[in-house]
């Protein structure tokens, strides 16, 4: 088992989102390594789009629990049925009850380690960023539980970045060498690289999202106030949390330059990208905004699109401002305004910027490169069994 290059297997194994980005492109990433993926699955959050509002009320909780017991039946039958041969099990997201049980099963018959891909802390999105429940809470007090809980069962815990990883590993008491960082990347199936051109009059700005505290929307719509007499046109597509204080932002501020998109198949998102001259990331100051790099930010690299985003510790990790993205201070609409308006009269450092992006992506963030480092932390578990 210790020669280089032997065979993996791998269950990946929950009810995670199975359309999700951050599972979708850690499996093909696995998959396209060598290694073999068996997935053990039971389909119970692409049910619920918004995982806030009304989904957090008794009557939507209640059924969800239901839903929930009887989704957990049959992933045990599903499991002892399919995941014979593999040597290790990972939990994808959401996936903090998941590992619970996984560990249980884990147990059964051959041991296997557990490998965690979390992508985020329960406690840190509902309590700490997005306000849902107060500290004190018991919602709060559980959701700190059930996420110390997971991590210290896993073996194995990969999160996207080293600042992320610092966090969790204070905030929860668990050991710094337990985390791998795992870049978040893209699904290439939807986000291929685009040639790059240049877009004519208006100039678009466009920004893709739920909208939730992290993403800083108000700051987005506060710098179009600012350029509006530019010929430049923002796109906003999404909705969630924020909406109603969003839009009365935009109605107090009388934006003129913002066409707002409830939302668009996430097949044609890359499409919508690469008709646009900008793509934006996220500006929010939450602490978790400075930990993190979104989804959206490696899609727009993928796809060949000037990006710019927050100025923040994660975002430091994988790019250089001016050279793969344009980095502002966050929750700063000045600022932002600033950058677009540079942006849209420098077409030369758009190119740069764009084309530096793709590079880093391709080199560091891609399906093939995320794969390779997966199968080698897979593979290194194996030799310490």
């Amino acid at each position: 088992m210790s020669r280089r290059g032997f065979s993996v297997r791998v269950c990946y194994f929950g009810t995670y989102e199975q359309s999700y980005p951050r599972n979708k492109v850690v499996i093909d990433a696995m998959r396209m390594a060598g290694v073999e993926v068996l997935e053990c699955h039971h389909p119970l959050w692409e049910l619920i789009r918004h995982k806030t509002g009304p989904f957090l009320s008794p009557r939507s909780l209640l059924a969800f629990t239901l839903r929930f017991l009887k989704g957990y039946v049959k992933l045990i039958v599903t499991f002892l049925r399919r995941a014979g041969d593999a040597q290790l099990v990972m939990v994808g997201y959401i996936g903090q009850l998941d590992l619970v049980l996984a560990k249980l099963l884990s147990m059964v018959g051959k041991r296997r380690k557990l490998i965690f891909n979390p992508l985020v802390s329960l406690y840190d999105t509902l309590v700490d960023d997005r306000s849902l429940f107060s500290p004190d809470s018991l919602a709060a007090h559980f959701l700190f539980f059930l996420d110390r809980l997971a991590f210290r069962l896993a073996d194995r815990i990969i999160l996207d970045t080293d600042v992320h990883i610092d966090y969790i590993s204070e905030k929860f008491g668990i050991d710094r060498d337990k985390f791998e960082r795992v870049f978040i990347g893209a699904d290439e199936e939807v986000f291929s690289s685009r040639p790059w051109q240049k877009r004519l009059s208006p100039f678009v700005v466009l920004f893709v999202g739920k909208f939730i505290p992290l993403h800083g929307i108000p700051y987005i719509i506060t710098a179009a106030s600012m350029l509006e007499e530019e010929d430049i046109r923002f796109e906003i597509v999404g909705s969630g949390q924020l909406y109603d204080e969003i839009m009365e932002l935009y109605r107090r501020l009388a934006v003129k330059n913002i066409a707002f998109t409830d939302w668009i198949p996430y097949q044609q998102l890359a499409d919508k990208m690469a008709q646009a001259n900008l793509c934006l990331g996220i500006f929010g100051e939450s602490g978790k905004a400075r930990r993190v790099i979104p989804n959206k930010v490696f899609q727009g690299l993928a796809v060949g699109m000037p990006v710019i985003t927050g100025d923040s510790p994660a975002s430091r990790e994988l790019l250089t401002g001016g050279q793969s993205a344009a980095l502002v201070p966050m929750a700063n609409p000045e600022a932002l305004a600033g950058a677009i308006r540079t942006l849209k009269g420098d077409r030369a450092l758009r190119k740069k910027i764009a084309l530096g992006g793709q590079e880093i992506f391709r080199r560091r963030c891609s399906t093939e490169a995320l794969g390779k480092q997966l199968k080698a932390l897979c593979q290194r578990m194996l030799r310490r069994t």
